[in-house]
C-alpha cells in the first residue's frame, strides 16, 4: 500500500517541471519538448498537473506549518528551552507562542502565509491551464480534476480562515496577492462553501489507489462538516445557528453511513507506520522519507519531541531534538488506565526494546526518567516531558517519517456530530450514543461509553483533548468553546478578550497594501 503514497509524491515532482514551462505563450511551436497544451491533452498526465497543487501540504505537519501554529499555541503543547545551555530558546519565539504573546513581525508566522497562499496560487494557475486547454480534455475528466483543484483550494482557504480570517480571496491567475483588497472573514467563509458545494458532485465518490491522499467527495463532505461546525466563529455570530448544526449532523451522516470508513478497533492503527490501508482514515497527507525528507516539508515528530536517546530507544538513526513535549495539565485529563494516555505520549522510565534500562546522560548512573512535570517554561531539564508518540515510530528511520499524516477521521466524524447536537441540531443523542461505532472510540481506549447524560459539551471539550491530541484541532476546538485566549494551562495565563484568536496578518504583508486592515489586538 505505501505505493499509495510514493505515487501522490511523484506527481507532485513531476508536476513541478510543468510549472517550470511557461504558458504565457499557448501557440508556442516547440520541437522535442512538451508544450503545456500537449500536457493537458494527455489523460495520463493530468494528475500530475494537478498534483502540482498539493505541494503545500507537505508543510501542514511541520512545527512551522499549520499544525505547529494550532497546537504549540494550546494547551497541549510546550516548547521550553532547555537547561543547560539554551536549547529550543530560538529568540523566544516558543515561549512566546504558548504565552499568546506572538508578535507581528514574526518571520515563521510569514512563512506559513507564504505557504498557504502558494498552495491557493498554484490551484489558480491549474485552473487556469484546464480552462485554456478545455477543448483537448475530455468533459467528465475537465470536471473532476477542474473539480478536485477548486476543493483543495477551499481547503488552503479554510486555514487562512481559521489562522488569520480577513484575507483576499482570489479566484483568478492575475497579480500578487497583496494587490487585492481583504475580503471579510465572514464573506470568505460564505465563498469557501459555495466553492466546495458548487464542485462536489464532481469528485470521486469512493477511495481508491489513485485518489489517495486527494480530494475526494468523502474528503469534501468531512470539510464541510468541519467549516459548519466552527461556522458562529468564523461568521462572527453571537450564537450557534441551528441550521448550521443539522448541517454538520448531514455531512456527518454521509460519512458514517458510507462503506468504506470505519472506526477500528485499535486505537493505534491509523497512525502507524504503514496506515494506507486504515478505514478510519479520510483524508491523508501522503509521507515518504527519501522524497520529501527535509525542510519545511519534513515529518519529523520524532525529532522535534523526542528525546536524544530515542535512538536507543527505538532503533531510528537521528536524535531527538528534545523539543515539544505535553503540558502537565493537558496531561490530567487522561485517567491512567485510558489506552490513550500511553499510546500518545511516552512518559516514566525509559528501556530499549530489549527491556534494558536506558541511562540517563545528564544525569549519570541514574536511568531515563522521562516525567510528566515540566520545571519551567524558560529553563526545563532535558528530561522534562511528556513526549509525543501517536505517529508509531519506524526502526531504522531517518529524516522522515513513513507514517501519512492524517487530516481527517471518522472518530473525529463521530464528534463532530454530537457537538452538534448539543448545540442545537436536530438528531437524537440516545440514537448516536447507541451506535456501536460511536461505543468503540471510548471502548477501545478501555473508557466507560458515554450516554446522553455523560456527553456534555464541558465533557466533550476534555474529550476531543484526549483523542485527537497533537492532530493539529485544538487550537479550532478550544476556540469553539472560549477557551484558547480566555483559558489558562501551564505556563499560560487567561486573557480578558478573545484578541489572540486569530493571529496577525504578518509584518510582511500588511506593509504592502495600505488599506489592509489589521487584526484586532495588534
Amino acid at each position: 500500500m505505501r505505493k499509495y503514497s510514493f505515487i501522490y509524491l511523484l506527481l507532485i515532482v513531476c508536476a513541478a517541471a510543468l510549472f517550470n514551462i511557461g504558458c504565457t505563450d499557448m501557440e508556442e511551436n516547440t520541437v522535442g519538448r512538451m508544450t503545456s497544451r500537449d500536457f493537458y491533452a494527455d489523460p495520463g498526465l493530468l494528475p500530475q498537473a494537478v498534483g502540482a497543487a498539493y505541494a503545500e501540504l507537505q508543510a501542514y505537519q511541520n512545527h512551522w506549518g499549520v499544525w505547529g501554529f494550532q497546537t504549540v499555541s494550546s494547551d497541549e503543547c510546550v516548547v521550553p528551552t532547555r537547561l543547560p545551555g539554551n536549547d529550543w530558546y530560538d529568540g523566544g519565539v516558543w515561549q512566546a507562542l504558548h504565552k499568546h504573546q506572538w508578535e507581528v513581525r514574526l518571520g515563521q508566522l510569514n512563512g506559513l502565509w507564504v505557504s498557504l497562499y502558494s498552495g491557493v496560487t498554484t490551484c489558480n494557475r491549474i485552473v487556469f491551464d484546464l480552462d485554456t486547454y478545455k477543448e483537448f480534455i475530455e468533459e467528465e475528466v475537465y470536471n473532476r480534476y477542474r473539480a478536485e483543484t477548486i476543493v483543495l483550494r477551499s481547503f488552503y482557504y479554510s486555514l487562512l480562515l481559521d489562522i488569520f480570517g480577513n484575507v483576499p480571496y482570489v479566484d483568478d491567475y492575475e497579480g500578487e496577492i497583496t494587490s487585492y483588497p481583504q475580503t471579510p472573514r465572514a464573506e470568505l467563509y460564505e465563498n469557501v462553501l459555495k466553492d466546495i458545494i458548487d464542485n462536489i458532485q464532481h469528485l470521486d465518490e469512493n477511495p481508491d489507489a489513485t485518489n489517495y491522499g486527494r480530494c475526494t467527495r468523502p474528503m469534501a463532505y468531512a470539510m464541510l462538516a468541519k467549516l459548519y461546525l466552527n461556522a458562529k466563529v468564523f461568521k462572527g455570530a453571537s450564537s450557534y445557528d441551528v441550521n448550521d448544526m443539522n448541517k454538520v449532523i448531514e455531512y456527518c451522516d454521509l460519512l458514517i453511513n458510507h462503506d468504506s470508513y470505519e472506526v477500528v478497533n485499535d486505537f493505534k492503527e491509523p497512525f502507524k507506520v504503514y496506515n494506507e490501508s486504515c478505514k478510519e482514515n479520510i483524508f491523508v497527507v501522503p509521507m515518504q522519507n527519501g522524497i520529501n525528507s527535509s525542510g519545511d516539508y519534513e515529518f519529523h515528530f520524532h525529532k522535534f519531541s523526542g528525546h536524544p536517546r530515542f535512538r536507543d530507544i527505538y532503533g531510528i538513526r537521528v536524535g531527538g531534538w528534545n523539543g515539544g513535549c505535553a503540558t502537565p495539565s493537558f496531561m490530567d485529563f487522561y485517567s491512567d488506565d485510558d489506552i490513550r494516555k500511553r499510546a500518545t505520549f511516552i512518559y516514566g522510565l525509559c528501556f530499549t526494546p530489549q527491556g534494558v534500562p536506558i541511562e540517563n546522560p545528564d544525569l549519570k548512573g541514574e536511568q531515563l526518567n522521562l516525567t510528566i512535570e515540566v520545571e519551567s517554561l524558560e529553563g526545563a531539564r532535558k528530561w522534562n516531558g511528556a513526549r509525543i508518540q501517536k505517529y508509531e515510530y519506524e526502526e531504522g528511520m531517518t529524516g522522515n517519517m513513513n507514517n501519512d499524516f492524517v487530516i481527517y477521521r471518522l472518530a473525529d466524524i463521530f464528534y463532530m456530530k454530537a457537538e452538534a447536537i448539543l448545540r442545537g441540531g436536530n438528531a437524537s443523542l440516545a440514537d448516536l450514543s447507541n451506535d456501536p461505532q460511536f461505543k468503540l472510540i471510548r471502548e477501545r481506549a478501555s473508557q466507560p461509553v458515554y450516554t446522553p447524560v455523560t456527553l456534555t459539551l464541558e465533557e466533550l471539550i476534555i474529550e476531543r483533548g484526549r483523542e485527537f491530541a497533537w492532530e493539529g484541532w485544538r487550537r479550532q476546538d478550544l476556540i469553539r468553546w472560549d477557551q484558547f485566549s480566555k483559558g489558562s494551562w501551564t505556563f499560560k495565563t487567561a486573557q480578558t478578550d478573545n484578541t489572540r484568536d486569530l493571529f496577525p496578518i504578518p509584518y510582511d504583508q500588511i506593509t504592502k497594501n495600505t488599506n489592509w486592515k489589521q487584526n484586532p489586538g495588534y
